[in-house]
């Protein structure tokens, strides 16, 4: 039941990220201001409450995949390999 639990909120956290990267076509939609900003704050607070939910379902997961995606460690891996 744990594992279904992680990657549900892994799932969720992938969700959250790509609601973030909708936020850049939001201007180029054919909307009012007042449309455009009401779909720009919503899906801010959306994506958020995703992301955090899914760092709670996904528990110790989300901290070692956050280790994995960190550029620094990339960087570090790299330079490290000689």
């Amino acid at each position: 039941m744990r594992a279904i639990y992680s990657k549900l909120g892994l799932l969720l956290i992938l969700t959250s990220c790509l609601l973030w990267a909708a936020i850049l076509f939001v201007p180029i939609l054919p909307l009012s201001i007042a449309q455009k900003a009401i779909s720009t704050a919503s899906l801010v607070i959306i994506s958020e409450v995703l992301f955090w939910l899914g760092i709670l379902l996904a528990g110790k997961q989300a901290h070692r995949y956050r280790r994995q995606f960190n550029p620094y460690s990339w960087w570090q891996r790299v330079t490290h390999r000689r």
